[in-house]
């Protein structure tokens, strides 16, 4: 059962969010954290699952609505793309900032060992957040997100897992360019392109607002069982061991 929370932000703002906490009592230390950030379009019940599915893992998963920080949605969704297309971080990456440290701030959960995931927009999001290199984030999942040009420095990332689809028609040669990136800053990588997967290919459909669906976006079952172990896989050896 996930429960609302409401978010602080810099300049006096907030934002909601879900989180999903596992079942029992928190083991010495806390649970380790991780950070779900959504699709572009809006944050939708398969983003929503991907926060249980850590938590029936034994993680903590906060999952804020970046529409919900003040203004219009459709304002938030231009802001919000803006910013991952100049690849620098911004005041939405300080916001995300601002979700993991509430997070790592829980009695019940270990600030030293958080990581980031995210989709689509929200891959793109993990990786300027990584580049920030904030305390405690020690893995980042991108999953078909915008790559950040060359001039984004990612020196100060954590080790990346990242996810693509070859048939991908809004992200082309994801993970070429991101291996690229990540190699050139010297971050510890693992990032693979799936034949026959199409965008949002881990979690089904993208919808605008929940309603309109993209083109071009389906979930793939073949591509996404054997990414899903690769992500759980990656983000316990780095962060939980």
């Amino acid at each position: 059962m996930q429960t609302q929370h409401t978010v602080g932000l810099p300049r006096g703002r907030s934002l909601t969010a879900s989180l999903a906490l596992p079942i029992g009592t928190a083991p010495d230390g806390g649970w380790p954290g991780v950070l779900v950030v959504h699709e572009a379009p809006s944050l939708t019940r398969p983003i929503l699952d991907v926060a249980d599915v850590f938590a029936a893992r034994g993680w903590a998963a906060v999952v804020p609505d970046l529409l919900s920080s003040g203004g219009a949605k459709l304002g938030c969704l231009v802001r919000n793309l803006r910013e991952v297309q100049s690849g620098k971080a911004g005041a939405v990456t300080e916001d995300l900032r601002a979700v993991l440290t509430w997070l790592g701030g829980r009695a019940d959960v270990d600030g030293a060992r958080t990581a980031s995931i995210g989709f689509c927009m929200g891959g793109a999001f993990a990786l300027l957040l990584g580049s920030l290199g904030p305390d405690g984030l020690r893995a980042v999942s991108d999953n078909y997100g915008f790559v950040p040009p060359e001039t984004t420095d990612l020196t100060r990332c954590p080790p990346v897992v990242g996810s693509f689809g070859a048939d991908d028609t809004l992200i082309k040669n994801g993970a070429a360019q991101l291996t690229a990136r990540l190699e050139k800053a010297g971050v510890v990588h693992d990032v693979v392109d799936y034949p026959g997967a199409k965008h949002s290919f881990l979690t089904g459909d993208a919808k605008l607002f929940g309603v309109v669906t993209f083109p071009g976006t389906a979930y793939v079952a073949d591509a996404a069982e054997p990414a899903w172990e690769r992500i759980l896989g990656f983000l316990d050896e780095h962060v939980r061991a």
